[in-house]
């Protein structure tokens, strides 16, 4: 299993320079198109309505497709960056998993289940879309994301997150010029067929100090 460590921070002032990145560079299913991505993950323990979990997501690609512009419009069929993850507190029973997909403009498609087939948009569970920024430039294109804490307790059933918090999650790369979809991810998916939704295949992510 691959694993990556979360930094708990205190600030929401981020120098991501000095986050470790997580690779997204295992490309399956055919893909003949591999652009180079990645994904960075901090965790914010600052006590106030600023605590959650930040990520950054990035992708060198020139000009990606990008033509929804709706919450919840089917993203992953632009050029998407993928951040599915869950979180239990220890010894609890197993959580279903957020995914957030989004692509360049940003736009993003956001739910909660147990498997592919029982997505549940979180606007529904009464939870505002995460707030999500974007930024461009001629060959390159990067995704920052917050996930509030008062989200994560709503959906996970936790009270709060530090060390002991069991946290695993995966990152992919999808969509963009669909005669040469790419596949990519950061924990390789142990399918035949094209499926993200494989929350058996997620890394472990290690909360720290």
């Amino acid at each position: 299993m691959k694993t990556y460590t979360v930094k708990l921070l205190t600030s929401p002032e981020i120098d991501w320079s000095a986050v470790d990145t997580a690779l997204i560079d295992t490309y399956l299913w055919e893909s003949d198109y591999r652009p180079e991505a990645g994904a960075q993950v901090v965790y914010v323990k600052s006590g106030d309505e600023r605590e959650g979990i930040y990520s950054h997501l990035w992708c060198i690609e020139p000009n990606p497709r990008a033509i929804y512009t709706k919450h919840n419009d089917p993203v992953f069929k632009d050029s998407c960056l993928e951040f599915f993850f869950t979180m239990n507190a220890p010894g609890a029973e197993q959580n279903g998993y957020i995914n957030i997909e989004s692509n360049s403009n940003p736009t993003t498609l956001i739910g909660f289940g147990h498997d592919r087939y029982d997505r549940v948009p979180l606007v529904s569970m009464g939870i505002e879309p995460f707030r999500v920024t974007g930024a461009k430039t001629p060959d390159r294109w990067d995704i920052y994301e917050f996930v509030p804490l008062e989200a994560l307790q709503k959906v996970f059933h936790i009270s709060s997150v530090d060390e002991s918090t069991e946290f695993s999650g995966n990152f992919y790369k999808c969509g963009g010029d669909h005669r040469i979809l790419p596949y990519g991810m950061w924990s390789k998916v142990d399918s035949p067929t094209p499926d993200f939704h494989r929350p058996d295949c997620f890394g472990k992510f290690i909360l720290t100090r």
